[in-house]
């Protein structure tokens, strides 16, 4: 490949990525009211195929289908692409995704709910849905005219290494009051992500355990050791005779 061909490679990878992004912020604009917790983008021969993750499909397919027919004639309009499919897929725990969570947060507290309260709730709803821990960092002018920042955590969240990118997953929402812009960061960390390694090592626990007699059969046979000084004694007898 030359440096040309390199060149246009990366810069299609850039411009999906970038029209990806707007894609997304289009539709969390677009369907806040639906519990938007993100999209996948696919290429297919066909077209592209986009997945919507909410917690309301109703709201977005509309009756007789009006309403995802609409938002199917907005997107290829606004971001030119050929014959878009989408699927509304309904998100089964929604207090495991941080972005659901996130918003939730900010629509509480732009109703006038103290911002302690709505992340207290928000963290006591992530960890009695099975998660394995949470932090969630509220920033602004919270308290005075000076910004700062709190946080509030439960549980186990990893913090570096290879796990974060298996275990942990994150999300922010902002929220517009009279003090000023907030910030919400939720980050949750989840039970059933856990890196190959634990997977492979819990995997090799279960087959010991369900085949201890293979072992011992595959175990040599280790002789008394009376029996093998006897044996000894009887050849060294053969020998001077």
């Amino acid at each position: 490949m030359s440096g040309y061909e390199e060149q246009y490679a990366v810069k299609s990878v850039l411009k999906r990525q970038m029209r990806n992004a707007e894609l997304d912020e289009f539709l969390a604009k677009q369907l806040v009211d639906a519990g938007y917790g993100g999209v996948d983008v696919q290429k297919t021969p066909l077209g592209t195929r986009i997945t919507v993750y909410v917690t309301r499909p109703g709201l977005v397919i509309g009756r007789g289908g009006v309403g995802i027919r609409a938002l199917t004639e907005k997107v290829e309009h606004q971001f030119g692409l050929t014959s878009p499919q989408i699927s509304v897929m309904e998100v089964e725990v929604p207090e495991l995704n941080p972005r659901i969570m996130a918003s939730r947060i900010a629509h509480t507290v732009s109703r006038g709910t103290a911002f302690r309260r709505a992340a207290l709730w928000a963290m006591n709803s992530i960890m009695s849905a099975g998660a394995m821990g949470v932090e969630i960092k509220v920033s602004g002018k919270l308290r005075s005219e000076r910004s700062h920042f709190e946080k509030y955590r439960s549980g186990v969240i990893p913090k570096s290494g290879f796990t974060v990118e298996r275990v942990v997953r994150q999300a922010t929402a902002d929220v517009l009051l009279k003090m000023g812009l907030y910030g919400i960061n939720v980050k949750i960390a989840l039970k059933d992500a856990y890196p190959p390694e634990v997977q492979f090592l819990e995997r090799v626990q279960e087959q010991q355990a369900e085949s201890p007699a293979e072992e011992v059969a595959e175990q040599p046979i280790e002789q008394p050791v009376e029996a093998v000084e006897a044996s000894s004694n009887e050849q060294a007898e053969s020998k001077d005779a």
